[in-house]
């Protein structure tokens, strides 16, 4: 008898809590705040073009699908919850991208995010099977080896850290890997400017409150370890890495975005470039936290003298940080709705000026369905009064509704819901009357066809237009003042013009990180990088501004733009207003991320908002340290005037005459004038030098990574297939070919004579009787 014996399944418990402090607050106002402006946003934006008709069900619920998986994994008290709600995200942006997946630059773009950040992925999660394996014998029974809880406990990092404090800056470096490739940065940047495949909406969600800002929560969060007693100086390397990554970046995506004349891989590039402000601020905070004696009390126990004092340059350089990050969301969320209601109202207007002067052009773009019903009816070779009369169930000599969708399902065209069926109806029913006679689909369906071709004949002269070309605007501040506005105060945010937006905190990066440099000379390298990212930020700003909304209209088209609608407007106006309020913000204390005592040295007990005020106005502009209020000018003349002024004296110039804009665009557009009437230069000569055309092909970085993956990773697939083929396949096919021998040979046994079989019979018999009696016996 057969015993099985006993199995045990252990019982598995998987909870989920959440976490709140003072990064999860920032994180979450701007997620949560972000996606309900976008969601506005894109009601105005996605409901108004006739390519969404049929596809808007599904973008509203991969959109929220994304914002739910960016909050969950700011809320979420553990590693583990934040890998899986951050592969969700990864999920979404594949979705989205390729959202217009019949255009192939749109699959190839979701593909693309979606294995580059993958690569990234594979590294985190190495990393966190390391960091499992480092805290598991301390968890509780009722806790997870990657519960905050655990990890962040000050005696599990004292163990870990006295016993394998090697093992664990390997999984924290590695987790990094797995955040460069989520923000894209240098060398996993490469998917970013192609997401802008996808809609203007989505495009701000990954920019400014999902995606890109995943990584950088995800070094916020490592901020424990570096500032633990028990690893002082150990990761202070790694921090290197973090800032140098940032610093390589910043100047390589603003390099890039100087010969980007797509308005969003303008804003892309700009994204890449500010995200990696935040990581060089990111890795000199933990840097200084891990380096610097900041807590209370010191490793022999005594009182820290210089605890007030540290602690408050820790934080505060760790709070500079993740303003910028605050400003940049504000900013980056704002402009990419800007150009979205730019791009939107050129396309209306192209379509306007050209598509409306075919003689179909009186109809509203037809459904996509009828012109497969009326393909159909062409391949299939039937006439339309037979293929109605086909469906005509009751024989009325009409066709409603249910008839009508019964049809489609039955030619394999289309199986629309009630409401997609209604729009398709009122395209046919020319009476009103809710039901189809033969000359209504008769006359539809040869409109649909002439439609067609002639569509076809003008494709080429439609498809030479790009929309997103600052070559096709120009002159857009007198026609979109409202949008001129948001980009005017966005772009100054975002090279941080001094006292709006991003001058609070990008200043206070540029500092942190020269702070760093003066005790770490390796540091001189992001310090140096994020100095001249200044002055490269104020030059493409300014740029895209200047050929966007200034000078003369480059196209008729321009010249025929209107005001964008409500929904894309609100969106504009509340974050305009959130960007030029940096300045309350930081007098509020907005950046403080740690309890007020820990800024007594800074702030000296000031509780009131115009001591704050008074404050902030001091360190930025008189403080009281020579060398850093020489370094806050210096920023302030690259960032605000030595970039920008060289975009004045190449590009935009005065509107048109008889064009009216809005009283603060005068000084601007004055300016700009002034400055290109008098110090135009010829740039046509970098224009054609080979740095020129390097940047336009992206540094060749897609070039090369293309070639590795065809001689490494198609070189070894190759391999792969031909071992799969001779040595899988080949067992299953020997097994395949010694079954039918042995199966021909046992067939010519079967001789169809009864003398054969009963012979056979015969002998089995006396075999087996053979063997009971050995048996026996």
């Amino acid at each position: 008898m057969w015993d099985s014996g006993q199995t045990t399944v252990t019982e598995i418990s998987l909870g989920f809590g959440v976490y709140i402090d003072h990064v999860t607050v920032m994180l979450l106002f701007i997620a949560s705040f972000l996606c309900l402006l976008i969601n506005t946003f894109a009601i105005g934006y996605m409901n108004t073009d006739p390519i969404n008709d049929n596809r808007n069900h599904r973008f509203y619920a991969e959109f929220v699908l994304f914002c739910s998986g960016m909050l969950g994994m700011v809320l979420a008290d553990s590693f583990l919850w934040l890998f899986i709600f951050w592969e969700l995200m990864g999920l979404c942006s594949y979705l989205l991208i390729g959202f217009y997946y019949e255009r192939p630059s749109a699959a190839y773009a979701a593909k693309k995010a979606f294995l580059t950040t993958r690569v990234g992925d594979v590294f985190l999660m190495v990393g966190l099977a390391i960091l499992w394996s480092l805290f598991h014998p301390y968890a509780g029974a009722d806790q997870g080896a990657l519960d905050y809880a655990v990890v962040f406990y000050e005696g599990n990092i004292e163990q870990v850290a006295a016993n394998n404090s090697g093992m664990l800056a390997w999984a924290l470096g590695l987790m990094f890997i797995g955040a460069v490739g989520k923000s894209a940065q240098f060398p996993l940047h490469v998917w970013l400017p192609d997401a802008m495949e996808g809609p203007t909406p989505v495009s701000a969600l990954i920019h400014a409150a999902t995606m890109v800002n995943a990584g950088l929560y995800l070094v916020a969060r490592m901020f424990p370890f570096f500032g633990a007693d028990a690893l002082h100086g150990e990761l202070a390397d790694l921090a290197f890495i973090i800032a140098a990554i940032g610093g390589t970046t910043a100047v390589m995506a603003a390099a890039i975005a100087f010969v980007q004349h797509d308005l969003k891989k303008v804003l892309a590039y700009s994204t890449m470039s500010q995200l990696a402000y935040i990581f060089t601020g990111l890795g000199a905070a933990l840097y200084l936290a891990n380096t610097l004696y900041w807590h209370k009390y010191l490793p022999d126990g005594t009182v820290n003298p210089d605890y007030y004092v540290n602690h408050g340059i820790v934080v505060v350089a760790f709070g500079a940080a993740l303003f910028h990050l605050f400003n940049h969301a504000m900013a980056k969320g704002m402009l990419f709705m800007a150009s979205g209601a730019v791009i939107h109202e050129v396309h209306h207007a192209h379509h306007h000026l050209h598509h409306h002067d075919d003689d179909h052009s009186h109809h509203e773009e037809d459904p996509e369905e009828l012109l497969m019903l009326a393909n159909y009816l062409s391949d299939s070779g039937q006439s339309v009064f037979g293929f109605f009369n086909s469906i005509d169930l009751d024989q009325s000599g009409e066709i409603d509704t249910y008839e009508f969708q019964t049809a489609l399902k039955k030619a394999d065209i289309a199986d629309l819901p009630p409401w997609d069926m209604q729009r398709l109806m009122k395209a046919v029913d020319m009476d009103g009357n809710g039901r189809i006679n033969v000359p209504e689909l008769e006359l539809t369906l040869g409109r649909v066809h002439l439609a067609s071709l002639a569509g076809d004949d003008h494709h080429d002269h439609h498809d030479e237009f790009d929309a997103q070309s600052m070559e096709n605007m120009g002159g857009l501040a007198s026609k979109m003042p409202l949008t001129a506005t948001a980009m005017l105060v966005g772009s100054l945010s975002i090279m941080g013009f001094p006292l709006i937006g991003g001058f609070w905190s990008k200043e206070g990066i540029i500092a942190n990180t020269w702070r760093v440099a003066l005790d770490d000379p390796r540091f001189f390298y992001p310090a140096m990088c994020v100095l001249l990212g200044a002055a490269m930020t104020g030059f493409y700003m300014s740029r895209m501004w200047l050929k966007t909304f200034a000078g003369s209209p480059k196209t008729d088209v321009a010249a025929h733009v209107h005001p964008t609608n409500t929904w894309i407007k609100t969106p504009l106006f509340i974050l305009t207003f959130m960007s030029l309020s940096a300045i309350v913000l930081a007098s509020m204390g907005f950046t403080h991320w740690a309890p007020d005592e820990y800024y007594k040295p800074f702030f000296d007990g000031k509780k009131s908002f115009f001591e704050g005020f008074v404050y902030e106005m001091e360190h930025a502009f008189a403080n009281s340290d020579s060398f850093f209020f020489v370094l806050t000018y210096i920023a302030i003349l690259l960032g605000a005037i030595v970039g920008p002024g060289l975009a004045l004296s190449l590009y935009g110039g005065k509107l048109d005459e008889g064009e009216n804009s809005l009283p603060w665009f005068g000084p601007v557009l004055a300016l700009n004038q002034f400055v290109k009437g008098r110090y135009h230069w010829d740039n046509s000569s970098f224009g054609q030098s080979g740095f020129a055309t390097a940047l336009e092909n992206r540094l060749y970085f897609d070039h090369y990574y293309d070639m590795a993956m065809l001689k490494i990773v198609a070189a070894f697939s190759f391999k792969a297939a031909e071992a799969d083929s001779g040595v899988i396949d080949g067992t299953v096919k020997m097994v395949e070919r010694t079954s039918q021998q042995l199966s021909t040979k046992l067939r010519s046994l079967t001789t169809g004579s009864a003398r054969d079989y009963i012979l056979m019979a015969a002998l089995g018999t006396l075999g087996l009787f053979a063997l009971i009696w050995g048996v026996v016996a």
